[in-house]
Formats: structure tokens, C-alpha cells, sequence
């Protein structure tokens, strides 16, 4: 597969963040304005990224293989390699079309020696509401830049992200390079087949996927999750100590995010049952219903490809808040639309909502006005139990 040359960078602290970066192990600045330092990323000139304080942006001439003879000239990915310093944490590399992140990659620093990851366009994950990600093919002129970090400073059940580094060389664009996901209806595994081996007390995961609602955002100190109460209350049902759940919710998330985490959320484990409550923060952002139908598909068929169609698929239509009652309506429907498409259970939360109505809702199921309090929680793992016959 042929490479582009590598790249002459240069390096800018984006406009909105402070990051410190070091050039072959020397700090060059934490930046809270557009200052430039150009360098080169090769084998022997590495970047070190110390985050999470931040992203960090970098250019690459305009046209590094033909001085802009080829204005045409596609590339259909990119290669970089990193060494991570041995924690759990993820990296990022993201690409970018004109002032917005289009496309995003996340990448495990577990590893200590230099690690290449080869990366096509369009696998990687959309980078905002408004996007479905890169096309196959990225003229060299629609690439303005990229982007290291990412703006997260919690991670799953809103913990805090601890500090960590990363070094990243050798970035190149690839010529070709094969997709590994393609678009198409996949099924979801019946969650009647996993309800069989819960009851002959077998070892079962079921991970809670999700933003604030499910990552317990305005619980009280020593209140329970509903994925915790979920999984106390179904291995009472079945008489199974062997099942287990995992929360991998963060405060903020959006569904390009639950995307674009995938791998790093699937690394506490393949679950046999995955449940998704997410859209709240789409509709804040003024996402349409439609491209978060497309954005759930997207997860859905990504995250059954690297589970190998092993996986029940748990669907909660995006609840009400208060004041905020009919808003999510939509993004409800759809719901229940693309659950009926690939197969998915749906744990109709947002009826069981609607029938408590606004004022009794907020008084005594809602810590503020959109995130459940503990009698809020026990409502939503109740109804999830149900889904379990």
C-alpha cells in the first residue's frame, strides 16, 4: 500500500483549550491562544501529549506528495504510531474539514512500546451531532488539520480522568486502505436466548451504555445506579450470582461519542446484553431526529460486528425531563423504529414516564429537572427487569 511522505507539521493549541505538549520530551508552552511551533513528526521526532488538558491541533503542507500538480489526489486513510504509557487510558486523533472534527479515532496507551495503528476514513466514528463522519475518500485540499486530545475530563459513571501521556510519530496519509465496518441491517441476538442462560446460572454481562441519566449524574452518596439495582435485582429473579453489569455512562455523551468508545467501552468485556438510553444531550444540541436515528444505527451495527452478533440489544427511548416534557419526543419515536429493525428489545421507559406525568415526575422521581433520583433510578432497573421474561 503506497504512504504519503511524512508530513511537515505545524503545531497550534486549539482556540478553545489550554494543553501543554512536549517536542522529543521538552514542554514548549501551555497555550491559551493560537501560538504556533512547527516541527517535524518522524521516527526520531515524536510529540508527547499530556493530557487531559485539552486538544492540540497540527497541519500538514497542503499538498506533500505533488506541490498541488494533483489537486484531486484522494486518500482513503491515516497511519500514526503511538506509545502509551501503560494506563487504561485512551488517546485521540481527529481529523478535521474546515474548523470541525468530522472524523475520530480512540486508541489504548496501554502499550509502552511503539505501536502503529492504520486507520481507514470511514471507520472512523462521526466527531459531532451534525456528521456521519469522513467519506471513503478525503481529497488532500478538504483536510485542514488535526487534532490530538479531545475534551473529556471524565470518564465512565463520571469519574475523574486521571493525568496521563502518550507519544505519537510517523503520522501519514494512506493511499488505500480497506473499511472495516459497511452499512447494513445486522440482528440483534434474542434477549430470549440470554433470559435461557441466566436461568441455568450461567456467567452473564450486561453493560449500560449511556449518558448522565445512566451514569448516575445528582445521585446522593451511597445511592444505587439502575444498572446496579438492574443487576442485584435479576440475579435475585434468576437465582444467579453470576450475573454482572457494567456501567460505561458519561455525563455529557452524545451518540457519536458512544460511537466512537466503543472499543475502549466493550474492554471491561463482550456483554451478552448491552442497554443504550441516550439523546438527551442530541436534542440540546439541536440534533434532528433523524441523524440520530442514523448515529443509533451506527452504534448498534458497530457494536454487534465487534461482539459478533453475540450481543441482546436493550433500546430506552429518550425520556422526558421537566420542563422540558414533549422535547424528546421525536427522538423517542425513532426509537422504537430502529429497535424493531435490527431486532432490539425496547424498555418503553418514556411511556411509563409519561403516564407519572410532569409534576409528580419532578416532586418525587427527579433530583433536578432532567436526572433521576434514587426512586427515579428504581423505577428505570424495574422496567428494565421486565424486558427479562
Amino acid at each position: 500500500m503506497k504512504k504519503l511522505s511524512v508530513f511537515m507539521l505545524a503545531m497550534a493549541a486549539a482556540a478553545i483549550f489550554a494543553g501543554d505538549v512536549a517536542v522529543n520530551g521538552f514542554i514548549t508552552g501551555r497555550w491559551k491562544t493560537r501560538v504556533k511551533n512547527a516541527f517535524e513528526i518522524t521516527a526520531q521526532k515524536t510529540v508527547k501529549i499530556n493530557a487531559p488538558k485539552g486538544q492540540v491541533s497540527f497541519e500538514g503542507k497542503q499538498y506533500p506528495l505533488d506541490n498541488g500538480k494533483d489537486i484531486n489526489k484522494c486518500y482513503e486513510g491515516i497511519s500514526f504510531e503511538v506509545k502509551g504509557d501503560g494506563s487504561n487510558e485512551w488517546g485521540t486523533l481527529g481529523v478535521n474539514e474546515c474548523n470541525k472534527t468530522a472524523g475520530q479515532f480512540y486508541f489504548p496507551l496501554k502499550n509502552t512500546d511503539w505501536k502503529e495503528y492504520r486507520v481507514a476514513f470511514a471507520d472512523m466514528a462521526p466527531a459531532s451531532d451534525h456528521t456521519l463522519g469522513l467519506p471513503a475518500q478525503m481529497p488532500v485540499m478538504k483536510i485542514c488539520y488535526f487534532t490530538l486530545g479531545d475534551r473529556w475530563k471524565i470518564t465512565w459513571t463520571n469519574a475523574k480522568r486521571p493525568g496521563f501521556s502518550y507519544e505519537i510519530r510517523n503520522v501519514k496519509l494512506i493511499e488505500k486502505i480497506p473499511a472495516t465496518f459497511k452499512r447494513g441491517v445486522v440482528k440483534a441476538r434474542p434477549l430470549a436466548d440470554v433470559v435461557k442462560e441466566m436461568k441455568a446460572g450461567k456467567e452473564t454481562l450486561i453493560t449500560c451504555f449511556g449518558d448522565s441519566i445512566t451514569a448516575g449524574t445528582a445521585l446522593r452518596k451511597g445511592n444505587k445506579r439502575y444498572a446496579v439495582l438492574l443487576g442485584e435485582q435479576l440475579a435475585k429473579k434468576f437465582g444467579n450470582k453470576n450475573i454482572k453489569t457494567e456501567c460505561v455512562a458519561v455525563g455529557g455523551a452524545h451518540t457519536y461519542d458512544s460511537i466512537a468508545w466503543l472499543d475502549r467501552d466493550l474492554s471491561k468485556g463482550k456483554p451478552a446484553v448491552a442497554t443504550m438510553l441516550i439523546g438527551y444531550n442530541n436534542r440540546s444540541s439541536a440534533q434532528t431526529a433523524e441523524l440520530y436515528r442514523a448515529q443509533l444505527e451506527m452504534w448498534i451495527e458497530r457494536l454487534l460486528a465487534k461482539t459478533e452478533g453475540k450481543t441482546a440489544v436493550i433500546l430506552i427511548p429518550s425520556v422526558q425531563g421537566v420542563p422540558r416534557w414533549f422535547a424528546q419526543d421525536d427522538m423517542a419515536a425513532v426509537t422504537y423504529e430502529v429497535a424493531k429493525k435490527y431486532n432490539c428489545t425496547v424498555c418503553p421507559l418514556d411511556k411509563v414516564v409519561g403516564k407519572i406525568g410532569p409534576v409528580d415526575y419532578r416532586a418525587k422521581f427527579l433530583a433536578d429537572g432532567i436526572h433521576p433520583n434514587q426512586a427515579g433510578h428504581q423505577i428505570f432497573a424495574d422496567e428494565l427487569v421486565k424486558c427479562f421474561k
